[in-house]
């Protein structure tokens, strides 16, 4: 009797975990593995976005991809973005938390200046630097014509050589923010009392940084990299908003080109095709980030 008993509980226990389970099973097959196998069903077909059949022409769409010039230049662009999410935005919300870390006056102020504009939709983002772009009544040739510098007056949108680290420095006054914020907290872990000993040993400020202060923050900044590599990504609100990958499409990404493509042109397994691109993409340049990455924090807390 007893035996029948515990093999009843064992067989209740495990019906439930299976009905635990069975929920974020669903979840996950709904969200993402069934987009992404509809997806790349997609890219293997011609499909306008409303005739109910669909075409198959195998791996037509990337063949035809291979050959457009715009494809090479959304893809060069995405990786234009990924370093200068890794470096600009990182290197800045770093400094100004090392800044603001010491006791300084009003720094409360400061702190929320600098989160601040992170809070602003992406699209508010755009608007807000369009309009200080613009050519003939935005902020930045009426400043750069009073203080002297009007030979460094552009067309910072209208450039093609241009444009897209425009947008970049408009990203930059974004998401400068948001390390920021991270970094400022990790530094709050970082213990004071291995700080105290190295100034009373002399060492200078930069050698207390490198040797003490980052390597402590290796964790956070494990963090800051990895979110900015995705941002980097799947970027597409900032380049939309402010140049709808123009001029001449010169500040497509990939996921700007994809929606060109999709809803401007209605060739949705073509841009269908550039999601599977970008997805590949990121899948190469992200996981072995995060793999490498996840390591050196099992090192650093060796």
């Amino acid at each position: 009797m007893p035996f029948r008993i515990a093999k009843g509980h064992r067989q209740r226990t495990r019906w439930a975990y299976a009905a635990f389970l069975a929920l974020p099973v669903i979840l996950f097959t709904a969200v993402y593995i069934y987009p992404l196998v509809y997806s790349v069903t997609m890219s293997l077909h011609s499909w306008d976005g409303m005739s109910p059949q669909w075409t198959w022409i195998g791996f037509g769409n990337y063949s035809s991809l291979f050959d457009d010039e715009r494809f090479w230049t959304a893809l060069g662009n995405n990786f234009r973005w990924l370093i200068f999410e890794l470096l600009a935005p990182t290197a800045f919300g770093l400094a100004l938390a090392l800044l603001l870390n010491d006791k300084l006056k009003g720094a409360g102020i400061y702190k929320t200046l600098i989160f601040l504009p992170f809070t602003m939709t992406p699209i508010a983002v755009a608007a807000f630097r369009r309009w200080i772009y613009d050519p003939s009544k935005g902020v930045a040739e009426d400043v750069l014509g009073a203080i002297g510098l009007g030979a460094l007056q552009q067309n910072w949108l209208g450039d093609p050589d241009l444009v897209t680290y425009s947008i970049m420095f408009s990203s930059l006054w974004w998401k400068t923010g948001f390390s920021f914020l991270l970094y400022f907290a990790g530094l709050r872990s970082v213990p004071q009392d291995y700080i105290e000993a190295a100034q009373i040993d002399g060492a200078k400020p930069w050698v207390i940084f490198w040797r003490i202060t980052f390597p402590m923050l290796w964790p956070t900044t494990i963090v800051v990299l990895g979110i900015s590599g995705i941002d980097a990504m799947r970027v597409f609100d900032l380049v939309q908003g402010m140049t709808q990958g123009g001029p001449y499409n010169s500040s497509h990404v990939l996921a700007t080109l994809m929606y060109d493509v999709s809803f401007q042109r209605f060739q949705m397994g073509r841009g269908a095709a550039i999601a599977v691109c970008l997805m590949i993409v990121a899948m190469v340049i992200v996981l072995p980030y995060i793999i490498y990455m996840s390591s050196r924090i099992e090192d650093v807390r060796e």
